[in-house]
């Protein structure tokens, strides 16, 4: 018998994140739409009122991860200060709060193979990676960087960073402070990037 939900959550969003729970837990490949019916308390037949598919829902939840990712991004940094570090480490506190998990649900579904998810997936990771290229660039104008910096590399780099931080510290069972680790990357970084001395 099928519990009812007493979330106050909508419906959809108990279903996707449902879904992401089931994700990270038993691989994208294994989750059904019977499993997150199970889940979230409903009926497979409530899912199906809001949802075509397994890949509807995940489509959706892909959504979400962009939406949050990007949010963390549009956080502003506090004028004269260093708005590349205030930002990105505003953006680790938000992975660290969701305990890395868009980056772990991004490879889950990259693993799927499926061509219109992955090209949804490389939508989401443009649009970050843009989002980076948006903060460099400003921070070139303010003269915090070097004006000769190929922004669109450090960008990927520091998606890079983020992203494969994000796993280490998810496969260590979280053991260590991935804004520590971050700030004596970024420091490195800095040394090749900064505009003091020029």
């Amino acid at each position: 018998m099928v519990r009812s939900s007493k979330s106050k959550l909508p419906r959809k969003e108990q279903i996707v994140n449902a879904a992401r729970k089931l994700v990270i837990k038993i691989g994208s490949e294994n989750v059904t739409v019977r499993r997150i019916a199970e889940e979230v308390g409903f009926s497979e037949a409530a899912i199906y009122r809001h949802f075509k598919s397994k890949k509807d829902i995940l489509y959706l939840l892909v959504e979400n991860i962009e939406s949050s990712l990007i949010l963390d991004m549009d956080v502003e940094g506090d004028g004269d200060g260093d708005v590349l570090e205030t930002i990105l480490l505003r953006h680790l506190s938000s992975i660290e709060m969701r305990r890395g998990i868009s980056f772990q649900v991004i490879a889950e579904i990259i693993s799927l193979g499926d061509n219109k998810l992955n090209g949804r997936i490389y939508d989401t990771i443009k649009r970050y990676i843009e989002k980076l290229k948006t903060i460099l660039k400003e921070e070139v104008s303010r003269g915090k960087l070097r004006r000769d910096i190929d922004v669109d590399a450090t960008a990927f780099l520091i998606f890079s960073v983020v992203q494969g931080l994000s796993n280490v510290w998810t496969l260590s069972n979280y053991s260590f402070d991935p804004k520590d680790k971050f700030k004596a990357i970024l420091s490195t970084l800095r040394t090749g990037l900064s505009d003091q001395g020029d």
